[in-house]
């Protein structure tokens, strides 16, 4: 299986150019939640510019004598404060003051003192949407107005349609700088704090990946305190540790290799022994053949110990041998084994029932007691010593 190289995106699929596409979009969502309310407000802005320039052109017709003015200087008051019909209301009396040539079909009737932000919100994108093309109806006070006087007016809503689309432009190429400002700003700052240390380590994991055993490969000492100078440092004990376990991993296949011909050769050596120990266990002399019986079977396990000591070196596991066999003469066998100093320095007793059987793996047995018989052998001579010492 051919394993297909790991390399780093290209810059335009990396990180870094994902985060200012990433801000700027974030950015301009911020703004249409910011410019909702503003557009809403500035129309209410505009809206009451009206009412104070239509009050201040009514309190001029009522300053001219007997309250009437010229046509022209209707027209002129009409125009510079962008209404089409000027009425006001004092102690529940509506006087209309200025009046349009033409009659006018009311599309809507706004009262500033009844309205709350969802509503302006509402009625500022209900005008866009309609296109400016209604004459509404607004109803409210001047701020500084202490009279409380209540000013009626008929305004053609294309105008102020116009205003606030080219406030929406000019919002709408202030959020574009803004995002590019931000964008930049968080990009610069994000890939200096984590992207170029993020792109680092995963440069040096790709080299680490195709050439563990070099030391030019682990992640240099890193000086941060934060979570990804924490990383760094753990990366960098992590490759330390597997150069170790590589190193290990080599000289134990090296040494298992030496031990594997040396098992080889010994186990041939055994198997000579083994052909002489059968001649002598055919001898015509009964201690010689006493002698033989375990030398035999020493032998035996000698050889299959080799054999498991192979397959463990091949990495598998040898099955154990499980049978039933008396315990009484693998116990006397055990025996047979230790020198005979050992044997007269100490009190050898097999009180092993004769009618007791194990089932078990006789050979692995067998390495137990021995292993528990030389330790009590060696266990009992140091106290003997350490009385005749003392």
């Amino acid at each position: 299986m051919v394993k297909t190289p790991i390399s780093l995106p290209p810059l335009t699929r990396s990180l870094s150019a994902r985060l200012p596409v990433l801000t700027i979009i974030f950015v301009l969502i911020g703004e249409v939640f910011i410019y909702a309310p503003s557009v809403a407000r500035y129309r209410h802005v505009y809206l009451q510019e009206r009412i104070e320039a239509a009050l201040i052109a009514a309190l001029s017709v009522e300053a001219a004598p007997d309250g009437m003015v010229t046509e022209d200087l209707r027209k002129m008051l009409l125009l510079h404060s962008g209404v089409l019909q000027v009425s006001l209301k004092r102690d529940e009396r509506r006087m209309l003051i200025l009046v349009s040539e033409m009659l006018y079909a009311i599309g809507a009737t706004f009262v500033m003192a009844e309205e709350t932000l969802w509503k302006l919100i509402r009625q500022a994108f209900g005008a866009m949407s309609g296109g400016g093309e209604r004459v509404i109806r607004v109803i409210g006070t001047a701020p500084r107005d202490g009279d409380g006087t209540s000013v009626d007016i008929l305004l053609d809503e294309g105008p102020m349609v116009a205003e606030m689309l080219d406030y929406l432009r000019r919002i709408f190429k202030l959020s574009l700088v803004l995002a590019a400002i931000t964008a930049g700003l968080v990009f610069l700052s994000l890939h200096l704090l984590m992207v170029r240390p993020l792109r680092r380590m995963s440069d040096n994991l790709v080299s680490f990946r195709r050439a563990p055993e070099d030391a030019a490969t682990v992640m240099s000492r890193s000086r941060r305190r934060d979570e990804i100078g924490v990383a760094q440092c753990e990366l960098r004990v992590m490759q330390q540790r597997v150069r170790a376990a590589l190193r290990q991993k080599a000289r134990l296949a090296a040494v298992g290799g030496a031990v594997s011909k040396i098992n080889h050769d010994l186990r041939n050596m055994l198997a000579t022994a083994l052909v002489v120990s059968d001649r002598l266990a055919m001898a015509e002399n009964p201690e010689t053949r006493k002698v033989s019986a375990p030398l035999l079977a020493a032998l035996e396990r000698a050889i299959n110990l080799c054999t498991q000591t192979l397959s463990f070196a091949h990495a598998e596991e040898p099955d154990a041998q499980r049978g039933e066999f008396p315990l009484a003469p693998l116990v006397d066998e055990v025996a047979l084994v230790l020198p005979k100093a050992q044997i007269d320095a100490i009190q050898w007793r097999n009180d092993v029932p004769h009618d007791l059987s194990l089932w078990a793996d006789r050979d692995q047995v067998y390495r137990i007691l021995t292993n528990l018989t030389k330790n009590a052998v060696e266990a009992v001579s140091a106290q003997g010593r350490a009385a005749l010492s003392g």
